[in-house]
């Protein structure tokens, strides 16, 4: 099965302090993951791993064919443009349009054809269910789920092999966020690899899926067929 992410013996420190030692992860282009635990707990940090923002102590990470640990620093784009990272806190253009966001990621990654990014604005606003007038709104006229949704389709430009979210529904009510939830599933079966942070383990009731499970510095892998006995189980 094709590798989307490849940790291997890696060693993950702060400020001297280890937070993973010696994790060994392998990630399909399929599969939908999610990261548990804590506050604090490192996922986050594993997330960054994956999008050059954080280069391991030691061990070997490849991320959609990049050797990351050893990644020099005009790759470093080429391998974010392969990905998709979303944010708790959206990380939208306060100042602009959703069109006007989603044509300033377009315009840096190399996109040039007005018409075609004008189509594939209203194509990514109808992935993400949104009205395609929202792409005339400033942010803060949305709501928080609907600018997750922007975010998200922010993420989806260039047709990433691999999304990360990183708690991206943190600041979402229940409801929003179990729709945010449902938006990840579409996306991971139309055949792109989904990794989500969440301190949510409720979603594994909704979503069960293979499951890291980050706890006082280790890394606990929970297959899905795993997660399916628990619940079934009442565990």
């Amino acid at each position: 099965m094709n590798q989307v992410v490849s940790l291997r013996n890696i060693k993950i420190s702060f400020e001297g302090a280890i937070i993973f030692n010696d994790v060994n992860i392998d990630v399909a282009s399929s599969e939908f993951v999610y990261l548990l635990g804590p506050t604090g707990s490192g996922k986050s940090s594993l997330l960054k791993l994956l999008y050059a923002d954080l280069l391991p102590a030691s061990g070997k990470v490849k991320v959609n064919g990049f050797q990351v640990n050893e990644i020099s620093d005009k790759d470093v784009p080429f391998l974010r443009r392969s990905l998709g990272v979303i944010f708790q806190d959206f990380e939208l253009l306060t100042d602009r349009t959703v069109e006007e966001n989603l044509h300033f990621v377009m315009k840096a990654t190399g996109w040039k054809n007005e018409v075609k990014m004008r189509n594939k604005v209203d194509e990514l606003l109808e992935k993400v269910h949104l009205p395609k007038l929202t792409k005339e709104k400033m942010p803060h006229q949305l709501s928080g789920g609907e600018q997750q949704r922007v975010a998200i389709a922010r993420a989806l430009v260039n047709s990433p092999k691999l999304i990360l979210a990183d708690e991206p529904t943190g600041n979402l009510d229940p409801k929003v966020s179990r729709s945010i939830l449902q938006l990840f599933k579409e996306i991971n079966e139309e055949g792109t690899c989904v990794i989500m942070a969440t301190h949510q383990h409720s979603f594994l009731k909704l979503n069960p899926e293979r499951a890291l499970i980050c706890e006082k510095g280790i890394i606990k892998d929970i297959s899905k067929q795993q997660v399916q006995q628990r619940l079934e189980l009442g565990k």
